[in-house]
């Protein structure tokens, strides 16, 4: 594994593991490393379009927001259980990353686990691993058809 294989291996597992916290505890989770995470720019696609962003002061509130909901549906663990790091050239990877979050279904108890893939894109400008870009499944579809939206 080269260097930045490596730096993208651990900005994986630091995003993971920090994604897991701050589902448990979105209010006094480490938002600021999460978003450290992102690029300045950054895009994200999936089964309902194309959005671009920028990495401003609203964005730890969204981060925040986010992992709020999850945890309102149920959500019990979030995390990355297996990553695949592709070099595209010197600076720029490709990273597959499979997820798996686990559920408790407010309604009724019900326990389960969503398992997706997402694909990323890192840049590492400046020395640093930074995610620019990422494609994602239809997760509310996902969320509907495990009855927690």
């Amino acid at each position: 594994m080269n260097t930045r294989e490596g730096q993208a291996q651990a900005l994986f597992r630091s995003y993971s593991r920090n994604s897991n916290a701050a589902l448990l505890a979105p209010d006094s989770a480490d938002i600021d490393a999460l978003t450290s995470a992102f690029a300045d720019h950054f895009v994200g696609a999936g089964p309902a379009g194309v959005m671009g962003g920028t990495k401003d002061s609203s964005f730890p509130d969204i981060l925040r927001q986010g992992f709020r909901n999850y945890r309102a549906i149920g959500g019990t663990r979030f995390e990355i259980i297996a990553l695949d790091v592709e070099m595209l050239d010197d600076a720029n990877a490709m990273v597959k990353a499979d997820w798996e979050f686990d559920y408790l279904r407010p309604r009724d108890g019900a326990k389960g686990t969503i398992a997706f893939r997402n694909i990323y894109f890192v840049n590492f400008a400046g020395g640093e691993a930074k995610i620019f870009a990422w494609i994602t499944p239809d997760e509310a579809q996902a969320m509907k058809d495990h009855g927690l939206i």
